[in-house]
């Protein structure tokens, strides 16, 4: 009898952890911050903070469908850098509508290589897309012999920069792409598709679906997000840096979608999840920031979140009585 009211009371806590247990983390950094730093509780603070949680939000989608079917991408930083020095120095020749349908197509092109090498070659993600990471930076390097691209057009700088009736156009494209994320994961065979291939791939082959095909378009879905959050970062930059986007990038976003209670073994993951963590983590940093703590510590505290996320969803799984990550 104790065992079973035990049982109860631990699923009950994880049950409100996976529930509110972000927001509940949310509160907590921006009620610590808030005491610490006058300018941090700022509404103009609050506001470009918002707009900036949209450069990890945006990538967190495409790897939350990644690390949800088992696997992942740690070449995404430099992917980033890549597509937007290419798209940005298409400009002139294209235009900036043009130059953005260019840096997400060729986003989603890289992502759709990374695809087929992991899919159809074999090669582990791990490996493939860690040579992919140097390949990707190197190309960028080499395209623009190591000399950022600025950017003046207006279509463009407004992706990142521009409002519709107040509301920061950024976080529009961001929420745009996450209600399409949803949609994607909880309402079409394709995500019951990827969760599937997450909890049991050889299952998911016996029961009919074609696991290749599913991971190659996973991975072309991360590289169309990717392609997104390129355009909206250079944007907020006003240029294209080669040597300095995406540094660290794919760290924050994997972090961004641990946090969020997405599974490292795949089968679990949250898209509303990955939104919220991605908010914490920007307005983690931007306290840190305005603490003048040193860049160095802000690193080391970012790799604690990683391991507290992932101890956390162990957490979280056992209390539920769910395979542990």
């Amino acid at each position: 009898m104790y065992d079973v009211k035990a049982k109860k009371v631990k699923m009950k806590i994880g049950q409100l952890w996976e529930n509110f247990g972000l927001l509940f983390l949310f509160v907590v950094v921006v009620i610590i911050f808030s005491i610490l730093s006058p300018t941090f509780r700022t509404y103009y603070n609050f506001a470009n903070n918002f707009r900036f949680s949209s450069l990890i939000g945006i990538g967190a989608i495409g790897m939350t469908f990644c690390i949800m079917s088992g696997d992942f991408d740690i070449s995404i930083g430099s992917m980033l850098a890549l597509v937007a020095v290419i798209g940005s120095s298409l400009i002139p020749k294209i235009g900036g509508i043009g130059g953005v349908l260019s840096t997400i197509a060729i986003a989603s092109f890289l992502g759709f290589v990374n695809g087929v090498f992991i899919a159809k070659l074999k090669i582990p993600a791990f490996i493939t897309t860690l040579g992919m990471l140097f390949v990707f930076r190197a190309l960028a390097f080499i395209y623009t012999n190591n000399t950022p691209v600025y950017i003046q057009d207006k279509f463009w700088l407004f992706m990142g920069n521009g409002k519709v009736y107040g509301i920061p156009f950024a976080v529009i494209v961001m929420v745009i792409c996450y209600l399409s994320a949803f949609l994607l994961l909880r309402k079409s065979p394709f995500g019951r598709y990827i969760i599937a291939i997450g909890t049991n791939k050889r299952a998911a082959m016996l029961s009919g679906i074609n696991v290749d095909n599913v991971k190659i378009i996973i991975f072309t879905l991360l590289g169309f997000f990717i392609g997104v959050a390129s355009v909206v970062t250079s944007a907020n930059l006003g240029s294209a840096n080669p040597g300095l986007m995406g540094q660290g990038y794919e760290f924050q976003v994997i972090t961004a979608v641990v946090l969020g209670g997405t599974s490292l073994k795949g089968g679990n993951g949250s898209i509303g999840g990955a939104f919220i963590a991605a908010m914490i983590l920007t307005y983690f940093k931007n306290g840190l920031g305005l603490l003048q703590v040193s860049s160095y510590w802000q690193y080391i505290a970012v790799g604690l979140i990683l391991i507290l996320a992932v101890t956390l969803n162990r957490i979280k799984y056992t209390l539920l009585g769910q395979v542990e990550v």
